[in-house]
């Protein structure tokens, strides 16, 4: 792949990089969402589904080929072995896919994902950008649309802080969506800062 511009945006639960990413997308710029590229080819690349049936088994997907979710998540969180492998098969297949993806585009080019570093896509990244809000607001947003305790989202919250302590600060801008500061205003300063416009 050339050398490219490729910007991260990453946030914790209820902070809103799906939101910016929405954004994004309106002014024409590509975004390549992890979560959902993962989902995609964990049911349809050949390659991938080889790799989970020999390592979870074959009853991991359906007679009719659809992977089944609920078996493949007790699996991993009853052991941290298969959790490891799993992340070490979807992640690669991500990185690869979204090389592949970006080649497509002129820079810049946007990659959305919760785990820039732990699934290693911020090596690819020449900017990162950390969607934040307080706590209490992406509680009630979270609260909202997935109907989790309170509890279970500050768990969540929690867990995820150290992913975002690995992120490579000299290049890591944050983007405050607490509502305080108009968000479209924020995301186009950052992006003629860079010269992307």
């Amino acid at each position: 792949m050339d050398e490219k511009c490729i910007i991260g945006i990453t946030g914790g639960i209820g902070a809103g990089k799906s939101v910016v990413s929405r954004i994004l997308r309106l002014k024409g710029y590509p975004v390549y969402d992890c979560d959902y590229e993962a989902k995609r080819l964990m049911d349809n690349n050949e390659d991938v589904i080889f790799l989970l049936k020999e390592l979870l088994s074959e009853a991991i997907y359906t007679e009719e080929g659809k992977l089944d979710r609920r078996l493949m998540s007790q699996k991993l969180f009853s052991d941290d072995e298969i959790r490891l492998g799993v992340n070490k098969i979807v992640h690669e297949a991500v990185r690869n896919d979204f090389l592949v993806w970006a080649d497509q585009f002129v820079s810049p080019v946007f990659v959305e994902s919760a785990i820039l570093s732990t699934s290693l896509m911020d090596r690819f990244c020449t900017n990162v950008w950390l969607i934040d809000a307080p706590v209490g607001i992406r509680v009630e947003r979270v609260k909202k649309r997935n109907g989790l305790t309170e509890e279970e989202i500050l768990a969540r919250i929690a867990s995820q802080a150290r992913e975002f302590d690995l992120l490579p600060k000299t290049k890591t801008e944050t983007i405050d969506n607490s509502g305080e500061i108009p968000l479209l205003d924020q995301i186009d300063k950052l992006l003629e800062s860079s010269n992307q416009i």
